[in-house]
């Protein structure tokens, strides 16, 4: 039976994923909206199992299923463009389109460098990149819409695969004037009862509370932020302290005042930054260059990120 699959009818499917609806996928693939209708109610047969809500109107959600057979099915769409290109790559040929992605707060120093040392190198591969949260980018993986991500290696869900980068210790942010602010290291105990500035993107809480954990002190948070730059400014501002698993290559927030970093003294966990992928996805030759230009990247310039 899955023999009458046809390369159409999954076509049809991830549109009604990447559009939201029957007929927004029939305009993005250019049929009529019956068209797009029979195929997936032909493939629903084919599979056995609903993939498909039908809600009233114009109302369209896949279920559990069909966001399974999303998955394959793009794996499935990407196997077959690659034989197009199957000649050109025994030539050497990584033309094409790559995408990759990047956890938010990582992508404003990690995203720029690795995409223009990585274009310089390959002109010929065009590379699109996607900024989400740690969930966002891994359902990405998983439904084929993204090759390769970067991302730190929390939270991982069941079939994501991934290559450390690198790993370091967090680090300290001190105002300049601060009593510690001339340590080589400084101690958290010693920061104990004064404020703390926290980059509250998940998931850093929980992440923090067992830095501070691991030195036997509770995390009190007088200041949340989402935004990595203002928890940078608040502290040049003197408004408290903050930790940062990355070291920024300028200490100076946006407002051009400076601030001290410093490594924590005491041996607590880390969090490694790693190169993310959909486990058991083949990936094309362009992925795969990437992939290894990525360990080499990372590994050798330990860029810093947010």
């Amino acid at each position: 039976m899955l023999m009458s699959l046809s390369l159409r009818q999954l076509e049809y499917l991830v549109a009604i994923a990447d559009t939201g609806g029957l007929t927004s996928a029939a305009q993005s693939c250019h049929v009529s909206q019956s068209a797009v209708s029979l195929a997936v109610a032909e493939l629903e047969r084919a599979v056995g199992v609903q993939l498909v809500l039908r809600g009233p109107g114009r109302m369209t959600a896949l279920t559990d299923a069909g966001r399974q057979v999303v998955g394959e099915a793009r794996a499935v769409l990407t196997a077959v463009s690659e034989l197009g290109t199957t000649a050109r790559e025994s030539g050497q040929d990584l033309a094409g389109r790559l995408c990759f992605g990047c956890y938010t707060p990582l992508a404003p120093l990690h995203v720029p460098a690795a995409l223009a040392t990585f274009r310089t190198r390959h002109p010929e591969v065009e590379v699109g990149f996607v900024e989400g949260t740690l969930p966002d980018l891994q359902h990405l993986l998983r439904e084929g819409r993204c090759d390769l991500a970067v991302l730190y290696r929390q939270d991982l869900m069941p079939g994501i695969a991934v290559d450390t980068l690198y790993d370091q210790p967090p680090s300290v942010l001190l105002p300049p004037e601060h009593r510690l602010a001339r340590r080589k290291t400084v101690s958290l105990r010693a920061l104990a009862d004064e404020p703390f500035v926290l980059l509250d993107v998940p998931p850093s809480d929980r992440y923090f509370r067992d830095v501070f954990a691991a030195v036997g002190l509770p995390m009190t948070v007088a200041h949340r932020t989402s935004s990595f730059e203002l928890a940078r400014a608040l502290v040049a501002r003197g408004l408290g302290y903050s930790l940062s698993v990355q070291r920024p290559a300028l200490e100076r927030s946006v407002e051009g005042k400076p601030f001290a970093v410093r490594p924590v003294r005491e041996p607590v966990p880390t969090t490694p930054v790693v190169l993310a992928r959909a486990e058991g996805a083949r990936l094309t030759r362009r992925a795969e260059t990437f992939r290894a230009f990525c360990r080499e990247f990372f590994g050798a310039a330990r860029l810093p990120a947010g």
